[in-house]
């Protein structure tokens, strides 16, 4: 399955997103529904092009560019978006796979008689959320038992278990060798710009510590 979005059409049809515009830009919403298409994508398992009209763009940028995994294309200067969208799908040799997401009327007739389909921005946009929501849902289900503890009688089951442990300690059944000598390293002289201590790089606690800074801020990014 191939799914075809007309981005800037996609962005002000949706009334989520197209009341965003103003305020931060069309690039930055821009940019938020392709990581959008990037999730769908990672779920449904489906190829995706988001098509962007090159002259709505400030920034020289190039005309085809991969982002994990989707196609993103922005039209050549002089050609629209629609235009691309219709040069795609002339080229499509399984035209009922492939669905256009758009709300532009000449688009629509085009894809018809193509033989594609058609998704309603609003309609792919609510699948999207639904998406998420599901992933939130299933991240955050956990049995119960497990977020409260353990039961009264499973403590107390546990308790008598360990309470009937003997105290003296089982001698191991392994014979202890003692372990053959070496030679104690000779300590190389350093130098004055050779420092004793050399830095070996961050521990693992502060390596995860920042892992998961980054991480956070990477999402309250995504979520803005």
């Amino acid at each position: 399955m191939l799914i075809i979005i007309d981005g800037y059409n996609f962005i002000f049809t949706v009334p989520a997103l197209e009341k965003h515009v103003g305020v931060n830009q069309i690039e930055h919403v821009r940019d938020y529904i392709i990581s959008l298409f990037v999730k769908y994508k990672e779920k449904k398992h489906y190829d995706v092009i988001v098509v962007f009209d090159g002259n709505y763009t400030q920034a020289a940028l190039p005309k085809k560019q991969t982002c994990s995994g989707i196609t993103v294309i922005y039209s050549k200067s002089g050609i629209n978006a629609d235009t691309e969208i219709k040069n795609i799908t002339n080229l499509c040799q399984n035209p009922g796979d492939v669905s256009i997401v758009t709300y532009d009327n000449d688009i629509k007739r085009h894809v018809r008689k193509c033989g594609c389909h058609i998704i309603e921005p609003k309609a792919m946009y609510k699948e999207i959320l639904e998406i998420l929501n599901k992933d939130k849902k299933n991240t955050s289900d956990e049995p119960e038992s497990k977020r409260e503890g353990p039961s009264e009688d499973d403590a107390k089951y546990w308790k008598d278990i360990f309470k009937n442990l003997p105290n003296e300690e089982v001698k191991p059944s392994v014979i202890k060798t003692e372990l053959p000598r070496t030679k104690a390293k000779k300590k190389l002289p350093h130098t004055v710009d050779d420092p004793i201590y050399k830095y070996l790089g961050p521990a693992a606690d502060e390596t995860q510590y920042w892992l998961r800074i980054f991480q956070e801020t990477e999402k309250n990014e995504h979520q803005d």
